[in-house]
């Protein structure tokens, strides 16, 4: 019998609307690249908890999945629309959401997603940020903030510990937000500022908390456990990882994927969860930025670009992006772009290209490695890049 994810990936193929990121399966060769949707793009994904249509947080949505319904995302190559000049050791990637562009160094930035106009800075800021309905939710030493997305100005400020920074945190639409803190993860409710619930784990936490199809969070932690609780705090599992987490996990329908210092990736099939086992490994190399899921998994670090099977843990197509991990896959309009030793667009369809690679869309070339990114938002790839010998930019690219 099929897994619910597989099922899932077969009704999606067969023209069924799961909304949002295009389908995988069928799309058109890197020579006839997928249609734009200009005047109707695609709706946020139905099966992608916290999905909008925008990469409004890391990982793009609730599941940290990186899979966007961006019907206009360039797919016959880039031009640069604008540039801001960052650290070359920002290894933060940028989000992006109603009109603005955030990234977070020593403070956190906004800018103008038009021309890259520097908005407001926000010095406190230590955490990539969620944003949603106009508020930015970001963490800080000891705190977890909410500011206005059009001025950076506080709405609001919680104190959650003395002495521990409060991590990446996530919004689960309609169930509030998921804080990691030290050993800990606390759900805030983002109306009253209240915490509603908090759990310690073993292990610094890894965020930010991923969500699970209707059961609730998963999360990993540096001493090597992943977690799964239920929207009330309620523990539905924990797993014992061989190696130490690399990143903050990955979640599928019925899935969880965490890469780890070992060198590998590790699937957990929660079908099968009774069991407390893991389900498989893949040899990737580090992924350091996070993992990419839409019916097969995608990563990219040190190894290069894998693509996964989900239920196996085989490989698909394997492609050279070279050995910088701090890159991730991110997935729009059929397309799967990723940095590394250059900007790749990538057709990720088993057999687009030759039998053991995918066919490439296109590349773009600067003048060293390319990564934190890429990200996707209304049309532009977001990406920092390495553009002179010493400089590194923050870049739109459309």
């Amino acid at each position: 019998m099929p897994s619910r994810r597989r099922y899932l990936a077969a009704v999606g193929a067969a023209g069924v609307p799961l909304a949002g990121c295009s389908y995988i399966h069928g799309s058109p060769s890197a020579d006839e690249p997928p249609e734009a949707g200009v005047d109707d793009p695609p709706e946020p994904r139905s099966d992608l908890h916290g999905a909008d249509g925008e990469w409004s947080s890391f990982g793009c949505n609730a599941s940290n999945a990186r899979a966007v319904g961006d019907g206009r995302a360039p797919v016959d190559g880039v031009a640069e629309r604008w540039r801001v000049e960052v650290a070359g050791s920002a290894y933060r990637e940028p989000v992006a959401a109603d009109g603005r562009v955030y990234h977070c160094f020593t403070d956190l930035s906004a800018y103008d997603a038009d021309d890259g106009s520097e908005l407001w800075r926000h010095p406190d800021v230590e955490t990539t940020p969620v944003v949603r309905d106009g508020v930015v939710y970001a963490g800080a030493e000891g705190r977890l903030l909410a500011l206005d997305a059009e001025t950076g100005d506080t709405a609001w400020e919680l104190t959650l510990s003395e002495n521990e920074s409060v991590g990446v945190p996530a919004l689960f639409p309609g169930e509030g937000l998921y804080v990691p803190v030290g050993e800990a993860v606390y759900k805030i409710d983002p109306e009253t500022n209240g915490v509603e619930w908090s759990r310690d784990a073993f292990g610094r936490v890894l965020g930010p908390p991923a969500y699970v199809s209707q059961m609730g969070c998963a999360f990993a932690t540096e001493a090597g456990y992943v977690y799964l609780l239920g929207h009330d705090g309620t523990g539905f599992g924990r797993w014992s990882l061989p190696a130490v987490p690399e990143a903050p996990l990955t979640a599928d329908v019925d899935a969880l994927y965490v890469n780890c210092l070992d060198g590998a990736t590790y699937g957990i099939d929660m079908e099968r969860s009774p069991r407390l086992d893991i389900d498989w490994h893949a040899e990737t190399g580090w992924a350091s930025a996070g993992i990419a899921v839409h019916q097969f998994v995608y990563t990219t670090g040190t190894n290069g670009l894998r693509a996964i099977d989900p239920d196996s843990g085989d490989s698909l197509w394997e492609y050279d992006t070279g050995d910088w991990r701090w890159t991730a896959p991110a997935l729009g309009r059929d397309t799967l772009f990723v940095g590394g030793g250059r900007l790749y667009a990538l057709d990720p369809t088993p057999g687009s290209g030759t039998p053991d690679q995918p066919a490439v869309r296109f590349e773009k070339s600067f003048h060293g490695r390319v990564g934190p990114g890429p990200v996707l938002d209304d049309g532009t790839v977001y990406v920092i890049a390495q553009t002179g010998e010493r400089t590194y930019h923050l870049l739109a690219l459309e």
